[in-house]
Protein backbone atom coordinates (compact mmCIF):
# COMPACT_ATOMS: atom_id res chain seq x y z
CA UNK A 1 0.00 0.00 0.00
CA UNK A 2 1.21 3.25 -1.07
CA UNK A 3 0.44 6.23 1.71
CA UNK A 4 0.71 10.14 0.93
CA UNK A 5 1.22 12.20 3.61
CA UNK A 6 -0.31 15.65 4.24
CA UNK A 7 -0.16 18.36 6.60
CA UNK A 8 -3.73 18.96 7.77
CA UNK A 9 -4.11 22.68 5.99
CA UNK A 10 -7.93 23.05 4.60
CA UNK A 11 -11.33 22.34 6.55
CA UNK A 12 -11.93 19.22 4.77
CA UNK A 13 -8.65 18.21 6.00
CA UNK A 14 -8.97 18.99 9.60
CA UNK A 15 -12.58 17.25 8.98
CA UNK A 16 -11.19 13.75 8.08
CA UNK A 17 -8.60 13.93 11.38
CA UNK A 18 -11.89 14.39 13.29
CA UNK A 19 -13.51 11.62 11.38
CA UNK A 20 -10.52 9.22 12.27
CA UNK A 21 -10.51 10.40 16.17
CA UNK A 22 -13.99 9.31 15.98
CA UNK A 23 -13.85 6.14 14.19
CA UNK A 24 -10.73 4.84 16.50
CA UNK A 25 -11.61 6.82 19.70
CA UNK A 26 -15.01 6.21 20.08
CA UNK A 27 -16.05 3.08 18.16
CA UNK A 28 -13.04 1.38 18.63
CA UNK A 29 -10.89 1.71 21.54
CA UNK A 30 -14.02 3.75 23.59
CA UNK A 31 -12.15 5.88 24.91
CA UNK A 32 -14.07 8.78 24.31
CA UNK A 33 -17.64 9.21 24.42
CA UNK A 34 -17.72 12.17 21.68
CA UNK A 35 -14.41 13.47 19.80
CA UNK A 36 -15.78 16.91 21.94
CA UNK A 37 -14.50 14.91 25.02
CA UNK A 38 -11.27 16.42 24.17
CA UNK A 39 -12.18 20.24 23.45
CA UNK A 40 -10.79 21.44 26.68
CA UNK A 41 -8.04 19.33 27.24
CA UNK A 42 -5.90 17.97 24.21
CA UNK A 43 -7.56 20.14 21.40
CA UNK A 44 -6.55 23.37 23.48
CA UNK A 45 -3.38 23.16 21.76
CA UNK A 46 -4.49 23.37 18.20
CA UNK A 47 -3.97 26.96 17.08
CA UNK A 48 -0.09 25.88 17.50
CA UNK A 49 -0.30 22.36 16.90
CA UNK A 50 0.04 20.57 13.01
CA UNK A 51 -1.73 17.27 12.11
CA UNK A 52 -0.36 15.27 9.33
CA UNK A 53 -2.84 13.25 8.01
CA UNK A 54 -1.78 9.32 6.02
CA UNK A 55 -3.81 8.51 2.67
CA UNK A 56 -4.20 5.35 0.72
CA UNK A 57 -4.44 5.02 -3.02
CA UNK A 58 -7.81 5.68 -2.92
CA UNK A 59 -7.66 9.00 -1.42
CA UNK A 60 -8.66 7.95 2.16
CA UNK A 61 -7.21 8.83 5.38
CA UNK A 62 -5.96 6.17 7.19
CA UNK A 63 -4.14 7.48 10.07
CA UNK A 64 -2.99 10.72 11.93
CA UNK A 65 -0.86 12.01 13.95
CA UNK A 66 -0.06 15.33 16.27
CA UNK A 67 3.14 17.48 16.62
CA UNK A 68 2.82 19.98 19.02
CA UNK A 69 6.00 22.41 19.31
CA UNK A 70 6.54 24.09 22.93
CA UNK A 71 5.62 27.66 22.90
CA UNK A 72 3.70 29.72 25.79
CA UNK A 73 0.54 27.32 25.80
CA UNK A 74 3.04 24.74 27.07
CA UNK A 75 2.80 21.52 26.30
CA UNK A 76 -0.16 18.57 26.85
CA UNK A 77 2.42 17.02 29.05
CA UNK A 78 2.71 19.67 31.39
CA UNK A 79 -0.10 18.70 33.21
CA UNK A 80 1.94 15.62 34.24
CA UNK A 81 5.23 15.94 34.45
CA UNK A 82 7.74 19.13 35.68
CA UNK A 83 9.68 20.00 32.28
CA UNK A 84 11.41 23.20 33.39
CA UNK A 85 14.63 21.32 33.65
CA UNK A 86 14.42 19.66 30.43
CA UNK A 87 13.63 23.43 29.10
CA UNK A 88 16.71 25.02 29.57
CA UNK A 89 18.89 25.32 26.45
CA UNK A 90 16.59 22.98 24.43
CA UNK A 91 13.65 23.20 22.15
CA UNK A 92 10.98 20.49 22.62
CA UNK A 93 8.23 18.99 20.68
CA UNK A 94 5.25 16.68 21.78
CA UNK A 95 3.73 13.83 19.50
CA UNK A 96 0.37 12.66 20.36
CA UNK A 97 -2.82 11.18 19.06
CA UNK A 98 -1.12 8.82 16.81
CA UNK A 99 -3.84 6.43 15.62
CA UNK A 100 -4.49 4.43 12.43
CA UNK A 101 -7.78 2.19 10.94
CA UNK A 102 -8.19 -0.51 12.77
CA UNK A 103 -7.82 -2.25 9.38
CA UNK A 104 -4.52 -1.22 8.03
CA UNK A 105 -2.74 -1.75 11.55
CA UNK A 106 0.15 -3.92 11.32
CA UNK A 107 1.04 -2.46 7.96
CA UNK A 108 3.81 -0.38 10.00
CA UNK A 109 1.84 3.43 8.72
CA UNK A 110 1.91 4.44 12.39
CA UNK A 111 5.47 4.57 12.30
CA UNK A 112 5.71 5.63 8.86
CA UNK A 113 3.33 8.76 10.39
CA UNK A 114 5.75 8.92 13.18
CA UNK A 115 8.80 9.49 11.23
CA UNK A 116 7.03 11.86 9.12
CA UNK A 117 6.42 14.09 11.96
CA UNK A 118 10.20 13.33 13.56
CA UNK A 119 10.93 15.08 9.93
CA UNK A 120 8.36 18.04 10.32
CA UNK A 121 9.72 18.62 13.93
CA UNK A 122 13.12 18.55 12.60
CA UNK A 123 12.98 20.83 9.41
CA UNK A 124 10.28 23.19 10.89
CA UNK A 125 11.47 22.96 14.96
CA UNK A 126 14.58 22.48 14.56
CA UNK A 127 13.96 20.37 17.90
CA UNK A 128 16.50 18.83 20.46
CA UNK A 129 13.50 16.34 22.69
CA UNK A 130 10.72 14.51 21.57
CA UNK A 131 8.06 13.94 24.06
CA UNK A 132 5.20 11.65 23.91
CA UNK A 133 2.84 10.45 26.61
CA UNK A 134 2.47 6.58 26.07
CA UNK A 135 0.30 3.60 27.35
CA UNK A 136 2.05 1.40 29.08
CA UNK A 137 3.07 -1.91 28.08
CA UNK A 138 1.65 -5.67 30.25
CA UNK A 139 4.70 -4.86 32.96
CA UNK A 140 3.22 -1.38 33.12
CA UNK A 141 6.57 -0.04 31.91
CA UNK A 142 7.53 1.96 28.86
CA UNK A 143 6.92 -0.29 25.54
CA UNK A 144 9.77 -2.32 24.01
CA UNK A 145 9.14 0.01 20.76
CA UNK A 146 9.91 3.20 22.39
CA UNK A 147 12.74 1.96 24.38
CA UNK A 148 15.04 0.74 21.49
CA UNK A 149 14.58 4.25 19.86
CA UNK A 150 15.50 5.72 23.13
CA UNK A 151 12.82 7.39 24.79
CA UNK A 152 13.19 7.71 28.86
CA UNK A 153 10.08 8.07 31.05
CA UNK A 154 10.09 10.60 33.19
CA UNK A 155 8.07 9.78 35.81
CA UNK A 156 5.86 7.05 37.57
CA UNK A 157 3.42 5.21 35.44
CA UNK A 158 -0.01 7.07 36.18
CA UNK A 159 -3.93 7.18 35.36
CA UNK A 160 -4.71 9.71 32.30
CA UNK A 161 -8.56 10.16 33.70
CA UNK A 162 -8.68 11.92 30.24
CA UNK A 163 -9.21 8.45 28.43
CA UNK A 164 -11.94 5.98 29.48
CA UNK A 165 -11.15 2.60 30.35
CA UNK A 166 -7.01 2.96 28.86
CA UNK A 167 -4.08 1.65 30.75
CA UNK A 168 -1.54 3.51 32.73
CA UNK A 169 0.10 6.23 31.42
CA UNK A 170 3.84 7.62 30.99
CA UNK A 171 5.34 10.73 29.81
CA UNK A 172 8.62 9.91 28.29
CA UNK A 173 11.17 11.79 26.44
CA UNK A 174 13.96 11.10 23.59
CA UNK A 175 17.10 13.11 22.85
CA UNK A 176 17.18 13.63 19.08
CA UNK A 177 21.15 14.46 19.51
CA UNK A 178 21.63 10.71 21.44
CA UNK A 179 19.20 8.83 19.30
CA UNK A 180 21.52 10.31 16.26
CA UNK A 181 24.30 9.71 17.77
CA UNK A 182 23.32 5.64 18.72
CA UNK A 183 22.06 5.53 15.24
CA UNK A 184 25.82 5.54 13.79
CA UNK A 185 27.33 3.12 16.06
CA UNK A 186 27.84 -0.66 15.23
CA UNK A 187 24.54 -1.37 18.15
CA UNK A 188 23.18 1.11 16.35
CA UNK A 189 23.52 0.24 13.00
CA UNK A 190 21.72 -3.23 14.09
CA UNK A 191 18.75 -1.41 15.87
CA UNK A 192 16.40 -1.55 12.57
CA UNK A 193 14.22 1.22 14.16
CA UNK A 194 17.23 3.68 14.84
CA UNK A 195 18.26 3.36 11.60
CA UNK A 196 14.44 3.70 10.06
CA UNK A 197 13.84 7.28 12.20
CA UNK A 198 17.69 8.34 12.12
CA UNK A 199 19.76 6.64 9.62
CA UNK A 200 19.71 9.78 7.32
CA UNK A 201 18.38 12.49 10.08
CA UNK A 202 21.08 14.96 8.72
CA UNK A 203 19.61 14.80 4.79
CA UNK A 204 16.09 14.81 5.74
CA UNK A 205 16.73 18.00 8.63
CA UNK A 206 18.17 20.01 5.54
CA UNK A 207 16.07 18.95 3.04
CA UNK A 208 12.95 20.11 1.44
CA UNK A 209 10.22 22.62 2.67
CA UNK A 210 9.43 23.29 6.13
CA UNK A 211 6.33 21.03 5.81
CA UNK A 212 6.49 19.71 2.65
CA UNK A 213 3.72 16.47 1.90
CA UNK A 214 5.40 13.54 1.12
CA UNK A 215 5.00 9.84 -0.32
CA UNK A 216 6.01 6.31 1.38
CA UNK A 217 5.63 3.21 0.92
CA UNK A 218 4.87 1.17 4.33
CA UNK A 219 4.93 -2.61 3.79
Amino acid sequence: MNVTFRVARTDAEKADVRRLRHVVYVGDQGRFADVADAATTFDRFDPYAEYITAYDDDGRPVGTVKVIPDGEAGLPCDDTVDLSGLREGNRLVEFGHLMTLPEVRHREIGMALMREAVICSARKHDMTHILGDFFVDDSEGLRGFYKEIGFVALHEPYEDTRFQGAPLSLVAALGVADAVRRNSTPEGKKSRLLQYFFGDYDSYKQGGGEDADSTAGPR
